[in-house]
């Protein structure tokens, strides 16, 4: 056999063991994300760093047809973690290549690459906005050499931007539900407001000194009832609610079947309505709030007790004296539900005057048009005494619907 022949035989055969390679990669990719749908995600790597630039590959697998598909110029990658989620802008950047072919199958690629957030730490779950995918989980770690180049960031939207001078944002979070509800009865819509913010960082070394101190929280919450029924659509009442607090870790040092957590807290709160005159309601809280958590990790169902029980200090005796026989002092809270599904609320009251109940049930709206829109559905029914302070004396009966953005 001449020089010749030999070289033919061996392309011929290097040629072969590719296609098999190919074959081999497609069949395996077939079998993990058959029953995903028609993409696969694949990250270049398997250990990443925050803050650095990261590729993904999207793969598309169409069985029994033939048909390639159009990849788009961006794709939004959302990132979740146990605190946070992140929607970061992903860019086409290697332009779209066949892998390979067989006689039942086609699967093409399209590789794209972002900026993975410098937040993120740990176990981070990725999926693809809009695309039936499977999601990937990847692992995160805190760059060695945090002096990433300044020229390698990229700020993709104005919050990116502004967090730059926020090196406190991290303290504030959800405290009571935000949502807005129009009443069956027009004039009796409502909407809240709430967020409560921890004036310590609990990775200091001041607070791993003094590990209390991270429990200390300023909170704020607020109220208002909007009739929407008249023509100039005004404010019947709003509640203005700022609190100091101090919240504790969990007591619980190692799991205890079912029940997950077990928190207190306890804090001063001044509420009032900010009229003048005849209109005035003002008064002051100091009360005590045991909380238990229970959940099961497996079905993702869960239930949380509270009970807030409290004092009225320097209430306003001259426009609202007996504010109390109206209020109680103390109100029982229960929320059960799946944590991604269905989820209920309630309150219970009891007061000299009668008993309070309010009812909530929300919804998270993903779950029906996709992971694009991140808002609940929000029902409540309230059957209660002193909802507003200006006409604490009347009872409120209402059903109301809308939207929620924290539940």
């Amino acid at each position: 056999m001449d020089v010749s022949a030999i070289i033919n035989l061996s392309v011929l055969i290097m040629k072969e063991l590719k296609v098999l390679k190919i074959s081999c990669i497609l069949i395996i990719l077939t079998a993990g994300y058959s029953q995903a749908g028609q993409f696969a995600i694949s990250m270049d790597n398997d250990r990443l760093n925050a803050g650095e630039k990261v590729g993904v590959s999207l793969i598309y697998i169409e069985s029994d047809s033939g048909e390639s598909t159009d990849f788009p110029g961006e794709i939004i990658c959302e990132l979740i973690t146990k605190e946070r989620k992140f929607a970061v802008p992903a860019n086409k950047d290697i332009p779209e290549e066949e892998l390979g072919k067989t006689e039942s199958s086609v699967s093409t690629q399209q590789h794209y690459s972002f900026i993975l957030p410098s937040e993120l730490q740990g176990q981070v779950v990725l999926s693809i906005s809009g695309l039936d995918a499977p999601r990937v989980v990847i692992d995160v770690a805190v760059p060695e050499d945090e002096s990433i180049e300044q020229a390698e960031k990229v700020y993709p939207t104005l919050d990116s931007m502004f967090t730059i001078s926020q090196p406190y944002e991290k303290n504030t979070s959800p405290y009571e539900p935000v949502y807005f509800v129009l009443g069956t009865e027009l004039e009796k819509s409502k909407f809240q407001i709430s967020f409560k913010y921890r004036f310590f960082d609990a990775d200091s070394l001041f607070v791993k000194s003094n590990p209390w101190v991270t429990g200390l929280h300023f909170g704020y919450t607020q109220t208002s009832f909007w009739d929407l029924e008249s023509a100039s659509a005004p404010f019947d009442d709003t509640s203005y609610k700022p609190e100091l607090f101090w919240l504790s870790h969990n007591f619980l040092a190692s799991e205890h079947g079912l029940l997950k957590g077990v928190f207190f807290q306890s804090g001063f709160q001044h509420e009032s309505n900010g009229k003048g005159d005849d209109f005035s309601r003002s008064t002051n809280y100091a009360y005590i709030k045991p909380v238990l958590v229970f959940y099961d990790d497996d079905s993702k169902l869960g239930l949380q007790l509270s009970s807030k029980i409290w004092t009225y200090v320097e209430n306003d005796n001259t426009t609202n004296p007996d504010l109390a026989d109206y209020r109680g002092y103390f109100d029982l809270e229960a929320k059960f539900g799946l944590a991604e599904g269905l989820m209920a609320g309630t309150h219970f009251r009891l007061a000299d005057q009668g008993g309070s109940f309010q009812f909530d049930l929300s919804y998270p709206l993903h779950n029906i048009f996709g992971d694009a829109l991140d808002v609940y559905f929000y029902a409540q029914y309230s059957n209660v005494l002193a909802e507003s302070l200006l006409d604490y004396q009347e009872r409120t009966q209402a059903l109301r619907f809308g939207l929620a953005f924290i539940r």
